[in-house]
């Protein structure tokens, strides 16, 4: 299926040991899901996995309908996702504007990347002229917003986020999940996060998945993950 992520029965053994069992889930169009669960859950994991990063040991992924094994033309889907690490993952020696155009970099158009730049930092807050600063001089929400530009950058079909608001307040955290639903909405984005932040996350997203012990302990709509809670679920409301 187009512009949609699908995951079957996907096992991840490393070092001897399941860190992924039988994930199996779906991310469509217009419904963003988020991954939630402690650290060490294997939710990051599921990321990686779908972006080859880290390789499955059993199972099925597909992504824009192709399976991630058949690696020439998964080399084009890739082109296709954005991908916001937990790190930010930024190159220090590089100023703003040239993290967020990376991918265009090496071209004659300096001044057209530049442009570009700017105005996607103005999409994630920032003004022009922070397009010239270096990462050493931005806050940690300031660099969450660069990272979030430079994934987007290239018009991806799919947006992929790993704990895109760890260690920032509650306030810097609602910042950055509005400005990811209102990019993703107006680009049309197929949207898939993963988060400890719960109280901060779930309410940006339709559908949830929680994972406990390196497997889905439970999916389904945001409606039901706070009507019905089980248990687990309870502890991370």
């Amino acid at each position: 299926m187009h512009n949609t992520i699908y995951l079957k029965n996907v096992n991840v053994v490393f070092e001897q040991k399941k860190v992924l069992k039988n994930i199996s889930f779906n991310v469509k169009p217009k419904i963003p899901k988020c991954i939630i669960g402690k650290g060490l859950s294997g939710k990051s994991t599921i990321l990686k996995s779908i972006i080859g990063l880290t390789q499955i040991s059993g199972g099925e992924i597909k992504v824009d309908g192709i399976p991630i094994v058949d690696q020439e033309k998964f080399k084009l889907v890739l082109d296709n996702i954005g991908m916001v690490f937990e790190k930010d993952a930024l190159f220090d020696s590089l100023s703003v504007w040239e993290n967020v155009m990376f991918k265009s970099l090496g071209t004659k158009y300096k001044s057209i990347n530049i442009f570009k730049a700017q105005r996607l930092l103005k999409k994630v807050g920032l003004s022009k002229n922070d397009a010239f600063l270096f990462p050493s001089e931005l806050s940690g929400g300031m660099r969450k917003r660069v990272a979030i530009a430079r994934a987007i950058s290239h018009k991806p079909k799919f947006l992929l986020l790993d704990e895109p608001t760890a260690g920032l307040d509650p306030v810097k955290t609602n910042m950055i999940f509005n400005i990811i639903t209102e990019l993703c909405n107006e680009f049309d984005i197929t949207l898939l996060a993963v988060s400890s932040d719960v109280s901060g996350a779930i309410n940006y997203f339709k559908e949830i998945i929680v994972v406990d012990e390196s497997k889905i302990h439970w999916q389904g709509s945001l409606k039901d993950f706070k009507k019905k809670p089980t248990e687990l679920i309870k502890k991370f409301m």
